[in-house]
C-alpha cells in the first residue's frame, strides 16, 4: 500500500511525539549504531518504512508540532545513554530543519481540564493545535489509538504511523 492516499494530500501535518521519536531510533540504530535502542525500534525498522514515513511527511508543504512534544522528546533523550544525548539533540535539530518544522505553544491554562484528563497535556495540545488550523485541514500523524480514534471523531485527519 502506497502511504499516500489524495485525502492526506494536504496542507499541514501536525506531529505528535511518537513518529518523531520513531524517526530518532531509526537514525540511532541505523547511522548511529546504538544498537540498545534496537529494541526501542517499532514502526520504521527497516530502510523502506523509513522512506515510506519520509515520503508521506514530505508531501506535506507545511508540517506543526507543539512545544509539548519537544519537552516529551527531551525527556526521552535524556532516558538514553549520556555519551549519545549529544548525537540524538542534533539529529532531532537536523530533522526540524529539514522539515521546516514549526513550534506552536499551547499554555496548559488554555486546555480544557477534562480533556488533559483524558488525554494528557502533550496530545491536548495536538488536538488543540489542529483545531486551530482546522482551516487548513490537518492531518494528525501519531502512534497512539487513543489520540487517533478522538481525531478521528472530531473529524479531523489523521494517521497512524503504522499504516504507512
Amino acid at each position: 500500500m502506497s502511504p499516500l492516499r489524495d485525502d492526506d494530500r494536504r496542507e499541514l501535518l501536525i506531529l505528535d511525539t511518537g513518529p518523531i521519536r520513531e524517526i530518532l531510533l531509526h537514525y540511532a540504530v541505523f547511522d548511529f549504531g546504538f544498537e540498545n535502542l534496537r529494541r526501542e525500534l517499532r514502526w520504521l525498522p527497516t530502510q523502506a518504512s523509513y522512506d515510506s514515513c519520509s515520503e508521506f511527511i514530505a508531501s506535506f508543504r507545511r508540517k506543526l508540532t507543539s512545544a509539548s512534544v519537544v519537552s516529551q522528546l527531551e525527556y526521552w533523550i535524556r532516558k538514553t545513554e549520556e555519551q549519545g544525548q549529544a548525537d540524538l539533540w542534533r539529529r532531532a535539530h537536523e530533522e526540524f530543519r529539514n522539515m521546516e518544522m514549526n513550534e506552536e505553544v499551547v499554555p496548559l491554562a488554555t486546555m480544557d481540564v477534562e480533556m488533559v484528563m483524558r488525554f494528557g497535556p502533550v496530545d491536548t495540545s495536538l488536538i488543540e493545535l489542529a483545531k486551530r488550523h482546522q482551516g487548513e485541514n490537518p492531518v494528525v500523524l501519531t502512534v497512539d489509538q487513543k489520540l487517533c480514534g478522538h481525531c478521528r471523531k472530531a473529524g479531523f485527519g489523521v494517521r497512524l504511523l503504522e499504516e504507512l
